[in-house]
């Protein structure tokens, strides 16, 4: 009788071990993919911002300044 509270002790222990350790690699996947959700948000901001900021300043208008002041026929 002995030997079987023991092999059931026993497996209950290595059963809570394997089930600890699907339990963590879990969490670390899920924090994983949200920090890379959270870089990637970050990337699409400050694209919108530097898209922004280009679109603010006229990047036609430099093209035009820039090929008046430096253009061959001078």
């Amino acid at each position: 009788m002995r030997f079987y509270i023991i092999g059931l002790i026993c497996a209950i222990i290595v059963g809570a071990y394997f089930y600890g350790r699907g339990i963590g690699n879990a969490k670390c996947q899920i924090k994983n993919l949200e920090q890379t959700q959270q870089t990637q948000i970050q990337i699409i901001k400050n694209k919108g911002v530097i898209n922004d900021k280009v679109f603010k300043t006229g990047a036609d208008d430099i093209r035009r300044i820039l090929h008046d002041k430096y253009s061959i026929a001078e």
